[in-house]
């Protein structure tokens, strides 16, 4: 199996890396930086505009190798550890896994219950709304629950059970702006997203 580790970065230290063991050609680690511009000594960094937020960073990388995906993604932000304090460990685990079947699964260690009508840690998101141009219907109550600090992996399997273009959608949803309302929304629908 083979992992992709998308880490969106801002102006976050990301030595941290150095503590995921890549020694085999399994682990392929990509730092898609939108801040001051890192030393790019292994040809893993990526220059980005900033907009949008991480998930814009992770739907961008979804569009843009749609067609040759790794196994599994581990999408990351640049200091993980507020809500996903042993992510090292558990990305240890993942990798070393030669039997691992997972088709989506938080990496934050906090998960939080929400519903269309709103959220409690979050007033006023335009949930909805997004909702409703994303997946083309319009509901006004659902339940689900998101993990905070937009950390997960997701099997290749799951990311193709939608087009291409859906993902085109959230880029152009989140393009826009540094930190537009949508942004905090998409970070709340990726378990709807790869279901």
């Amino acid at each position: 199996m083979k992992f992709c580790i998308v880490v969106a970065r801002y102006n976050e230290n990301i030595e941290w890396l150095k503590q995921i063991n890549t020694d085999n050609d399994n682990v392929n680690i990509i730092i898609f930086n939108k801040g001051e511009p890192l030393k790019n000594e292994n040809d893993n960094v990526i220059e980005m505009a900033n907009v949008g937020r991480e998930g814009h960073t992770y739907y961008k990388y979804i569009y843009d190798n749609y067609d040759n995906l790794y196994d599994y993604t581990i999408f990351l932000q640049g200091h993980p550890f507020d809500h996903s304090p042993n992510v090292i460990n558990n990305i240890h685990k993942y990798i070393n896994d030669t039997k691992l079947n997972v088709d989506f699964e938080y990496l934050s260690e906090v998960i939080i219950h929400c519903n269309l009508s709103g959220c409690n840690h979050h007033y006023g998101l335009p949930l909805i709304e997004t909702y409703e141009k994303l997946f083309n219907e319009r509901k006004e109550e659902m339940a689900f629950t998101f993990g905070c600090g937009a950390q997960f992996i997701v099997s290749k399997k799951n990311i193709v059970k939608r087009p291409k273009e859906f993902y085109y959608k959230i880029v152009e949803m989140l393009q826009h702006h540094s930190g537009p309302a949508e942004g905090f929304v998409i970070e709340r629908f990726q378990k709807l997203i790869f279901s």
